[in-house]
């Protein structure tokens, strides 16, 4: 069987449940984002997925930048 994704190896296959589940995609300007929560309102960018190849030279969207939530109305 081949599998053809462009999901990494990691989340088709990831090495146990809670690091799986500790993940969330999230949307922003430039596409999703797949975070990990860090705190209430603070998460450490895993990767972006977006169509505009711009996006990817973006620094504030850079695996491992640490964001803060929005306080939601």
């Amino acid at each position: 069987m081949i599998l053809y994704t462009m999901m990494p190896h990691e989340m088709v296959f990831p090495e146990d449940e809670q690091h799986f589940t500790s993940q969330q995609v999230i949307s922003c300007d430039a596409g999703h984002l797949v975070v990990e929560q860090l705190s209430n309102n603070q998460y450490r960018i895993i990767r972006l997925i977006s169509g505009n190849v711009m996006n990817y030279l973006d620094n504030k969207y850079a695996p491992g930048s640490i964001i803060q939530a929005k306080p939601q109305l």
